[in-house]
């Protein structure tokens, strides 16, 4: 069977699908997007994916399609991912959405198309990683402290960079700064340290992703008696931490390492991901 993608809601073949060179996600980055998890033949967490791009497409000032809600939303994933995988299989989505063509900087229209792609992710459930990852912090660049920074726009710039530094270190990650030069997250993920009983990550004013397993994890920390602090974070706090662990709604929660010549326990991680499983 070929695989296919969705385009607005219609199933197409992936091989031969192209863009216009005009498409203004090419262009400009004018666009958002989603990466969602399904598990069993569901959307993990569909509802704070769905608010979360409503509210990225409200400050963007994208339209989705007429009536489309939150039903559709899921609907329109689980078609493409029955098409290309196996119910029982672990899948990784991309829902991009991105303005109509027409216009330079200055759009002519408002109206949005969205497109769905998926891939199929290893294994069941979430599981910490064997191996505690090696990170250090990407300086060259910053994210700027507005309400941009918190979703996920088709322009990514400073993570390419930032990636290629993690390349170039042999490193499994970096952390990113924001233009006040206080930590915001890492280049996928957002930032947890745990520092005696109290979890504390950046809040959203300082430039990171309003993460979905973010908000997830943070319910769960509180649920299971840990203190959470969200606030700026500073970059000589991380070798003061006892953990480190980063989240997205892909992998869950990866612990750390080390941090240069840090090195961390895992024990909170261990905990989080066991509770996060029986969600």
């Amino acid at each position: 069977m070929a695989e296919m993608i969705s385009f607005n809601g219609h199933l197409l073949p992936r091989d031969g699908f192209g863009l216009s060179p005009e498409n203004r996600s090419f262009r400009y980055g004018d666009g958002l997007f989603e990466t969602i998890r399904i598990e069993n033949g569901k959307v993990r967490w569909s509802d704070r994916h769905f608010m979360r791009l409503t509210k990225g497409a409200d400050l963007l000032m994208l339209q989705l399609p007429s009536g489309y809600d939150h039903d559709r939303f899921v609907d329109d994933i689980l078609e493409v991912c029955r098409h290309n995988h196996d119910e029982e299989t672990a899948i990784r989505v991309r829902f991009s959405l991105y303005r109509n063509e027409g216009g330079y900087y200055t759009p002519e229209l408002n109206t949005a198309t969205f497109l769905i792609e998926t891939s199929q992710l290893r294994g069941s459930g979430y599981s910490l990683n064997r191996k505690g990852l090696l990170i250090d912090v990407f300086e060259e660049y910053y994210k700027p402290c507005h309400a941009i920074s918190n979703i996920k726009t088709s322009s990514a710039l400073v993570y390419v960079l930032a990636g290629l530094f993690r390349k170039e270190k042999n490193l499994d990650d970096c952390l990113l700064i924001n233009d006040e030069r206080l930590l915001a997250e890492a280049t996928s993920s957002n930032l947890f340290l745990v520092k005696d009983n109290r979890i504390i990550t950046p809040s959203l004013d300082q430039a990171c992703v309003e993460g979905v397993m973010r908000s997830v994890v943070i319910e769960i920390a509180a649920a299971n008696g840990f203190l959470l602090e969200e606030r700026p974070v500073e970059i000589w706090e991380l070798p003061e931490a006892d953990e480190i662990f980063l989240t997205n709604a892909i992998s869950g929660i990866s612990w750390v390492l080390g941090f240069r010549e840090k090195r961390y326990y895992n024990k909170t991680a261990q905990k989080l991901i066991q509770a996060l499983n029986n969600c």
